[in-house]
Order: structure tokens, then sequence, then C-alpha cells
């Protein structure tokens, strides 16, 4: 079937009980995931079971670039240990039970060890060049460090859609039609060039949906999961892909990456305080003692926790604007609200969560905001 022949979509229901319990299940998961990224490193530091992998390492190489890095491999196998058991629960168990998962778990697994092996090679990187700052540049490391992330950040954005995410899930051009020509005018309406349109092969790991604009410059792209265009009319994804575009067009992505820098910078300056402040305390050598990695995760993961919901806050922001902006672009009010009624639907996204928690945890606004707000708004003059 091309797309063009898909004119009835699937009518898609979502019990509202359903919702609540999944996203009460997920958002449980994820705080005991924060509670773990603390309390896993203070017991391990005061325990002394940093100082004795140190040790350890110590007594396999006098090289302190390998220490750092032997340090690292055998604290990360222990940590996946731990948290293993919360991913494989969080990640499959509970996709499986609500209905959302189409996945075996050999190819769960062999997802999770992908991205696994990814994540640990990008700390390890980070990791290794911010204790060789440390060793170097003791006064001004947290600057550098600093630096070197933010440029790192900038890099994995243009190298998300052309090399991360297709380990992960196939793509393939937009078939020629009125779906392209659609998206394809959009992007020229507003002066933004997109290097091509592609389907995002979700449906064969999920029934959820998913629409983008990945990457900067020449890696720029439109991404619409099969799963959005199976369940939406050609309208709708075009009014769901104004929003995406409105972001560009507002430069969303790079304040939320100013944004990001400055919580970057702050964070590796408290980190460097705390490691003054305390290196005695906690019996360190100095403060590019590899055995104080506990302490500046803890200090991370506390800066990251105080800046959540201000980040959150400023991100909803983005995200209402980018729906006006849509709006006043297209004028498709109804298939914006008949649009967010069926993802919110297809996610098993709660349409109007708690107050609390959507101001701390979410990064959008709530499904029934995002209606309220469309069927409030109208045309420009």
């Amino acid at each position: 079937m091309t797309l063009e022949e898909n004119s009835e979509q699937p009518t898609i229901s979502c019990d509202p009980e359903s919702a609540r319990r999944y996203q009460h299940t997920k958002l449980t998961m994820s705080m005991i995931s924060m509670v773990l990224n603390v309390a896993a490193p203070l017991v391990f530091l005061l325990a002394g079971g940093s100082e004795a992998i140190r040790n350890l390492s110590e007594g396999w190489t006098s090289v302190s670039a390998l220490v750092v890095v032997l340090y690292l491999l055998v604290t990360s196998a222990g940590l996946q240990v731990i948290e293993f058991p919360f991913e494989i629960y969080s990640g499959f168990i509970v996709e499986k039970k609500f209905g959302l998962s189409k996945v075996s778990i050999g190819s769960w697994l062999l997802d999770w060890l992908k991205g696994t092996t990814i994540q640990s090679a990008l700390l390890v990187a980070l990791i290794s060049g911010m204790y060789w700052l440390l060793r170097s540049q003791p006064d001004l490391w947290w600057l550098w460090a600093a630096i070197g992330a933010t440029i790192l950040v900038v890099i994995l954005m243009a190298l998300v859609p052309v090399l991360l995410l297709p380990l992960f899930y196939k793509f393939e051009p937009i078939p020629e039609g009125d779906l392209k020509d659609r998206l394809v005018a959009l992007a020229d309406q507003i002066g933004t060039h997109v290097q091509s349109v592609c389907i995002w092969h979700m449906g064969d790991k999920t029934s959820k949906a998913n629409a983008a604009v990945t990457g900067w410059g020449r890696t720029r792209r439109i991404i619409i999961s099969d799963t959005l265009i199976e369940s939406n009319t050609p309208e709708e994804i075009e009014v769901v892909m104004a929003h995406e575009l409105g972001h560009h067009v507002r430069l969303d992505v790079w304040k939320m990456l100013a944004v990001s820098t400055v919580l970057i910078f702050i964070s590796f300056f408290v980190i460097d305080l705390a490691l003054v402040a305390w290196i005695d305390s906690l019996g360190l050598r100095g403060i590019d003692d590899i055995a104080g990695l506990p302490l500046v995760l803890i200090v991370g993961a506390g800066v990251s926790l105080v800046a959540l919901p201000i980040s959150n806050w400023l991100s909803r922001k983005a995200e209402t604007a980018a729906d006006l902006y849509a709006l006043n672009l297209t004028g498709m009010r109804d298939q914006f609200i008949s649009a967010m009624n069926k993802l919110g639907n297809q996610n098993l996204s709660q349409k109007q969560p708690n107050a609390i928690v959507e101001f701390i945890f979410h990064s959008h606004p709530s499904i029934q905001h995002r209606i309220d707000n469309a069927k409030a708004w109208s045309p420009e003059n």
C-alpha cells in the first residue's frame, strides 16, 4: 500500500486508566534511576570501594591514563549489574505489559547492548579527558572540560540522524507523492532546507509514533515514523511537521543548547568546588585522584536534579510556541487537535497528568494543555 492509498486511518483508542498506570510506572522507574545515580556512587565512595578499585587498577599499570580507563571499566561493569534489572523491567517488561513493544527479548538485549556500548565509550572518552585536564590544568580544568563537553554535544547533534539512529532503526526515503510534496513544500515555504524526508521504521519494534527534524547543516532531515503515517492523515502529519520545523525557524534547538551549555559550565564549576572542599575529608590524594569520581557523579547528578524543573519549563515554553507557530502557518486547528489525540493515545500519554509531576518531569506540555491552547487559538490578522 502506498502512502496515498492509505486514506482511512485506524481508530486509535486509549484507556485513560492504562495510560495513568503506564505513566506512573515509568515515572517510578525514572525516580528509582535518579536515586541510584546518587546512592550507588555515595555508598561506593564511603565504603572504600572506589579507593580499592583505584588501587587494583594501579596494580596493573602505573600509567595514569590507563589507571583511569581500567577503573572506569571495572566500575561501569559493577554499575551495570546493579542497574540492569531496572532497565530490563522498565525498557522491556513494562512496554510488553502495556502492549507497546513488539520486540523479542533477544532483539531488546541487542539494542540494549549497542546503546550501552556507545554510552560507555562516550563516558570513557569524556571522563578520561576530564582527568587528563585535572592532571595537566588543575586550576582551569573545569573551564576546558565544559568547552570540550559542549563541542561534543554539538557534534553528536549532527551525528544522531546519520550515525546513531540507524544503528537502532531502519530509514528509507519517503516515496514520491502527496505527503512528500506537502512536507518539502512546507520546508521550502519557511526557508528551512532539509537534506531528505525519511520514513523512520519504528513499527517493527513499537506501536508508538514520533516525528522530528534532526541534525543540523548537511545532516538535517525530516524523519517520520511509519506508525505515525499509518495512523494519521496527510493533513495531520503536515501540521505535526510544521511544529517540528517551527523549532528550527525559532532556533529552539540552539536556544536549548545554550541552556545545556550553561548547565554544563555550572556543573563542572561546582564539581571543582566540591573536589577542592572535600579532598581531605574523603582521603583523596588530590583533585585528580580517580577514586574521587563518585563525588564527581554525585555532584553532577545533584546539579542536574536542581536544574531539571527549570530546563523542563523552558522546554515546555518552546513546545507551546512551536504549536502556535504550526497553527499560524497551516491554520489546521482541527487537524492539530486530532493529531494530538492520536499521538496521546498511541503513546499511552496521560492527557492531564498531576500538575506537580508535569512541572518537574515533563519536557512537553500535557496533551490536554496543547489541545486547550489550540482550541483557544485564533488566526493571526
